[in-house]
């Protein structure tokens, strides 16, 4: 990974950082990884991504035994990973070396959640980019190895009014999100297909098939091309709603 990365932290070792921030570290970094698709669209192969380019070595676990995490970073050596037996229904603690991604097997195990999938390792890779200084020795990281990441994450950022109260786990885990889809969606590779589509005689249309393309293009989910527009500016906050999967805009033109 490129070492000449730079950004603000507090004394813990958690970033200080702002999307803009965190859309110019994204875009440095796939830059450097692979620069055809830092500007145009196109799939991010994340596991190479991860294993050559981060150096991190990806695992598959049962993380829980209802689904509710999706996937772990380790950052230090430990014997103490929380993981579930579906053979024998209990909890256990197995061995993790540092610079370990551990996705939830079921994950893999379903076809149709791809996109959670590519999104959850993209996740993980915002961690490990991220977040390594929190759990350095200096910042007394060793006591706490590893961040795993709720299933649930989402839909509380998306729902909270108040972010200020949010503590470092809610902080690193926007980070982390944010980052994911800076890594699959460059900004410049987005605005790229935004001008490729301005032939479209409308905004809807614009968004519609920009969306399309993204999903297609870059192998994401609906659900991630739509926020991703929303943070870049392309769609306004209370137009979210409208360009939904399931409302009456989307599902009018599913075949855009």
């Amino acid at each position: 990974m490129m070492s000449n990365l730079s950004f603000r932290t507090k004394t813990n070792g958690i970033p200080i950082l702002s999307k803009k921030e965190i859309n110019h570290i994204g875009f440095q970094v796939i830059s450097d990884f692979d620069q055809t698709i830092a500007y145009r669209p196109g799939p991010l192969d994340i596991e190479k991504f991860l294993e050559f380019y981060l150096k991190m070595t990806a695992d598959y676990q049962y993380l829980s035994h209802n689904g509710v995490y999706l996937g772990m970073t380790v950052f230090n050596d430990t014997d103490k990973i929380p993981v579930y037996d579906p053979c024998t229904g209990r909890a256990e603690y197995i061995h993790a070396d540092a610079n370990t991604v551990i996705i939830d097997t079921r994950l893999l195990e379903d076809q149709s959640q791809e996109h959670r999938l590519r999104f959850t390792q993209a996740h993980e890779a915002g961690h490990a980019i991220l977040h390594r200084q929190c759990f350095s020795r200096e910042t007394g990281g060793e006591d706490i190895p590893m961040i795993t990441c709720r299933v649930d994450f989402g839909m509380k950022r998306r729902n909270t009014v108040a972010p200020k109260f949010w503590g470092d786990n809610e902080w690193m885990e926007w980070q982390a999100d944010s980052m994911a889809s800076a890594l699959l969606m460059p900004a410049p590779a987005v605005q790229y297909m935004i001008d490729h589509n301005r032939w479209t005689d409308s905004h809807c249309g614009l968004i519609i098939r920009t969306i399309h393309d993204l999903i297609r293009v870059c192998n994401v989910s609906h659900e991630a091309a739509l926020y991703r527009l929303r943070d870049l500016g392309f769609i306004r906050p209370e137009e979210v709603r409208s360009f939904a999967p399931d409302s009456p805009l989307m599902v009018d033109n599913r075949d855009f």
